[in-house]
């Protein structure tokens, strides 16, 4: 099998320039799942080049021909502009020469593909005497973040389904949050159990014994059998507390099997019981949620603090929560801002995020917005969005640091890239008002109108009207 420097080639007119760096950027730091890295290469990050040439004739055979030839798939960015330029239209002709047609991937940022109306057109002439079936993407149809992830679905041959559910699982643990209150309700929601990274883990730590491989196979697969659901009861009832984990995972989630709570509490205390911490917060949030059992808060916190004291950065996070709201016991700051602290400690981000709340609002401690700054910071740069976003915020109003346009619009820029709303707005705001940078607004604007937040398509509204 060739091997290919490049994993991709962009083909672009030079009048979208700013979507071709834009994708560039994107595809090189989108972190590959592992699970769906190439076994040779093992590498989690794609190589992208892009052409920044104006040549065509020779000069494209000279300048342009071994990068070609070294990249496994062209991207061609598909605008009117595009349709019109002769030297994109020329590396897709050579691309195709090369016996790499079926790995040429539309990418519409602009116009109409296949168009009676020759201004809307799009695909060049190369593009048109091709597949009429080729798999692209369609930014105007489904908007960026789908058209990127269909995109991403066509280089790593993956489900795009598969795709953008391992997406909304990333998502849901940076949800960001506009209020103290909404704060708190939502960071208990990403705080929950999520099974692939749970997974992840203990594939790791799983001890291979007589069920341990097969275990490990059935957590990659997409879909659960009933065979597999017999063979974790199995290895549930010879004590393996992994496959108890699992089971209840399954029977919570209607995964394999017909949903049943109170199956999923019982396997969920049997592994608790077992000394399974990441089975203790199951248990405790069955007993938050009256999953399968009798809603008791009181109990809840009980098996959050023996998770917490199992070490599990977690079941911290959670018994701060609990303290803090008076969940289950009386409110209690100090006791909240001792778990969050620790939480912190051992890397969980939404550990540090509180925990820089807690320095910013005062909460158990003394105020101190270096402190907060501080934290902030790390969690920013963990790649978190909430940390980027709020970050951004810090340096343009100066809270613990002095402040920077700049560095705000920075970390701005940096969440809206990493798919952020909030980030979007705001980067759209700071270019509509020369904070920070000069670049265009609108599109940051529609971007994060497309996913929901009001105060862009007000922006929208009012630049276009």
């Amino acid at each position: 099998m060739q091997e290919y420097v490049y994993d991709a080639f962009i083909s672009y007119s030079h009048r979208d320039m700013q979507w071709a760096k834009r994708l560039q950027h994107r595809l090189e730091t989108f972190p590959i799942p592992k699970d769906m890295t190439d076994a040779a290469s093992g590498r989690r990050k794609l190589r992208v080049f892009r052409d920044q040439t104006d040549l065509t004739g020779s000069e494209l055979e000279i300048a342009l021909r071994k990068e070609l030839d070294a990249s496994k798939f062209l991207i061609v960015i598909c605008s009117p502009d595009s349709a019109a330029s002769p030297w994109v239209n020329e590396e897709v002709e050579y691309f195709r020469s090369s016996g790499k047609g079926d790995r040429i991937i539309p990418f519409i940022v602009a116009g109409e593909p296949e168009s009676d109306n020759p201004e809307l057109e799009c695909y060049s002439p190369a593009l048109l005497s091709g597949d009429s079936h080729m798999l692209g993407a369609n930014i105007r149809e489904i908007g960026w973040n789908k058209a990127f992830l269909k995109l991403m679905a066509i280089l790593l041959d993956v489900r795009f389904n598969r795709l953008v559910d391992r997406e909304k699982q990333r998502r849901r643990q940076r949800i960001m949050i506009s209020t103290a209150a909404a704060l708190l309700i939502i960071t208990v929601t990403g705080a929950l159990v999520w099974r692939n990274v749970i997974m992840s883990r203990r594939n790791q730590e799983l001890s291979y014994d007589i069920y341990g491989a097969a275990l490990v196979s059935i957590s990659q697969k997409d879909e659960i059998e009933p065979d597999d659901i017999a063979f974790l009861k199995t290895s549930a009832d010879a004590g393996n507390s992994y496959a108890m984990w699992f089971l209840a995972d399954c029977y919570e989630r209607g995964w394999g099997t017909e949903k049943d709570p109170e199956a999923a509490f019982s396997w969920y205390l049997k592994a608790a019981e077992a000394g399974d911490a990441t089975s203790m917060i199951g248990v405790a949030n069955c007993y938050s949620n009256g999953t399968g059992t009798e809603a008791d808060p009181v109990k809840s916190l009980e098996w959050n603090l023996k998770a917490a004291e199992a070490g599990d950065a977690s079941g911290m996070l959670n018994a701060g929560i609990d303290y803090e709201l008076g969940t289950g016991t009386e409110e209690n700051p100090e006791e909240a801002f001792r778990w969050y602290t620790k939480s912190a400690e051992a890397g969980n981000e939404l550990g540090m995020y509180h925990l820089a709340r807690c320095y910013r609002d005062g909460i158990g401690t003394e105020t101190d917005l270096k402190q907060a700054f501080t934290w902030m910071k790390s969690l920013a740069e963990t790649g978190n969005t909430i940390g980027m976003y709020n970050l951004g915020l810090m340096y343009q109003y100066g809270y613990g640091t002095e402040t920077s346009p700049e560095d705000a619009y920075h970390w701005y820029r940096k969440a809206a890239e990493a798919g952020d709303a909030d980030g979007m707005y705001m980067v759209g705001w700071c270019t509509e008002n020369e904070f920070g940078t000069e670049d265009p607004a609108l599109e940051w604007y529609k971007e994060a109108a497309e996913l929901g937040n009001a105060k862009a398509d007000e922006a929208v509204s009012r630049l276009t009207e």
